[in-house]
């Protein structure tokens, strides 16, 4: 197959999807716009720590597929178009400050972070919507495509759910809202930076966190907040979530009787196991891109191989799923690209 014709075409699907997936007004003031802010999900300040020249790789670098792009520019890394330009200078003005971010987070900075999350789930339920119905529409791309609707339409309303309970957090400035898993200043520059909400499948134990395969449509996927803020000299690692996710009770107590470094490599393979919205620096990428089980790893879902596709072959096998052992901590000082100075 032609992979530039194939980027060209995935390309143009893209394009038209982002086109016709902005809604009509801002979904935080509600009030009409005809362009929306170019929102960066981790801190730009963030992401210039750890560039190049101004790029950064991206995870389709471990994947592997050819016709997705590897490399982002810092205006390009993790942005999305869902609010206006007001809304978006002056919601996260807590979380984006550098001297706030290096401190113990407030339950309003925890808000900021949270809410930017959900605002960058939504958009993308958005987009995906559109290319399903591209698919759906000019390749027939789906049998039951009705299904797959509902499923879009669940999440979306829980994210919804998340966006008016963290609005509310930051409005009434209330307090004692969250519950942190781990907060630490590390004293060098850690070669990735990350942020995303993560739905947990099992714990350190392997045991359930959430049952990603229940279908009741009354069960709630519950999400930690994970930030990597590699700034100026340090990194800020922090895992958190609303209180009212009691699921993961179980391990807040493993954390808080694992060493850090325990604590760490967890961290850094829910990373890996849990989301794409990451960004690492250029130095490591040998290190990421040929590591036979960071490659299996990218192509795990929910501890199953093949992205959750089980084959003929995997009936006769057993799969051993990738432990956070497996891998390389990158948020170990071994990787690192500077130290703090003393």
């Amino acid at each position: 197959m032609d992979i530039i014709e194939n980027k060209k075409k995935l390309a143009d699907i893209l394009k038209r999807a982002k086109s016709t997936a902005k809604p009509d007004k801002c979904i935080m003031c509600n009030e009409p716009q005809t362009s929306f802010c170019n929102s960066h999900l981790i801190p730009q300040m963030v992401l210039k720590t750890i560039a190049d020249e101004g790029k950064l790789l991206h995870p389709n670098a471990i994947i592997g597929i050819e016709i997705l792009d590897i490399e982002k520019g810092i205006n390009n890394a993790g942005t999305f178009h869902f609010i206006c330009r007001k809304c978006d200078s002056e919601l996260f003005q807590d979380y984006e400050n550098p001297n706030k971010m290096k401190t113990y987070p407030t339950d309003i900075m925890m808000a900021e972070i949270a809410l930017k999350n959900v605002l960058l789930m939504l958009s993308k339920r958005n987009e995906e919507k559109e290319i399903f119905n591209i698919v759906q529409n000019e390749m027939n791309g789906f049998e039951n495509k009705e299904i797959l609707d509902e499923i879009q339409g669940l999440d979306t309303q829980e994210y919804l759910d998340e966006l008016d309970l963290y609005k509310q957090i930051i409005k009434n400035n209330s307090t004692g809202c969250f519950q942190i898993l781990y907060w630490k200043k590390l004293p060098y520059v850690v070669p990735l930076a990350a942020q995303s909400p993560i739905a947990v499948y099992k714990d350190m134990n392997r045991d359930i966190i959430n049952d990603l395969y229940d279908t009741n449509p009354d069960c709630r996927m519950q999400n930690l907040h994970l930030c990597v803020f590699p700034i100026e000299n340090e990194t800020i690692v922090l895992l958190f979530y609303h209180k009212r996710d009691k699921n993961y009770r179980r391990l807040r107590h493993q954390f808080n009787s694992s060493s850090d470094e325990q604590c760490l490599r967890f961290i850094n393979y829910l990373i890996f196991a849990y989301t794409e919205h990451y960004f690492f620096a250029k130095s490591i990428r040998d290190k990421i891109e040929f590591d036979e089980n960071m490659i299996k790893l990218s192509k795990e879902s929910n501890r199953n191989p093949n992205f959750g596709f089980m084959d003929f072959q995997d009936l006769f096998t057993e799969y051993i799923p990738v432990s956070m052992n497996d891998i390389p901590n990158f948020l170990s000082d071994e990787y690192s690209l500077q130290k703090a100075e003393s």
